[in-house]
């Protein structure tokens, strides 16, 4: 416990010294009187310094220019906040985000509108020609696809601008 104690008060450079010759004896009560005295005038040191440095922060004014600094960022937080706010609350007043997430659902539902008739027409063409039926399954299976994955992310897209939307009027 004692060497534990003495642990935390030796400069860290000089910690691995008193580790290496703790396990080699035993303390006796005249080596734990000399630490407990280079203990305290370790602190009598550390004492000083700690004076010293709290009368250069004083003088220095390096304390009141943290406060002021301090002050002054929490203003320009506060006066961002109040900005962002006004911002939400025009948005949401003026209605342009649910014209924003109306617009982005309308084109989806035209690019499926689309996708359904390139698909009728590539059935058409399958019918009138089966010739070529093997060459428009192809075509019409990539349009298909590529029309499928176009619509899942105007979906995802459309479903991102809701909720952002949801999520500004939330807060506001």
């Amino acid at each position: 416990m004692l060497l534990a104690n003495v642990m935390t008060l030796v400069e860290p450079e000089k910690r691995a010294e008193v580790l290496d010759e703790a396990p080699k004896r035993q303390m006796t009560a005249e080596d734990a009187v000399k630490h407990i005295q280079q203990i305290a005038k370790r602190i009598r040191e550390y004492s000083a310094i700690i004076r010293e440095t709290t009368k250069t922060l004083r003088e220095s004014g390096a304390i009141p220019e943290l406060v002021d600094a301090i002050r002054e960022i929490s203003s320009v937080v506060r006066d961002t906040a109040k900005d962002i706010h006004q911002t939400a609350t025009k948005l949401k007043e003026s209605g342009v985000t649910g014209e924003i997430a109306r617009s982005i659902e309308e084109t989806g539902k035209a690019a499926q509108d689309t996708i359904q008739t390139v698909r009728d027409t590539a059935k058409q063409i399958g019918e009138a020609a089966p010739q070529t039926t093997k060459a428009v399954r192809a075509g019409a299976e990539r349009v298909k696809q590529e029309s499928t994955q176009a619509a899942e992310k105007i979906k995802l897209g459309v479903e991102r601008v809701k909720q952002t939307v949801k999520d500004k009027a939330e807060r506001v």
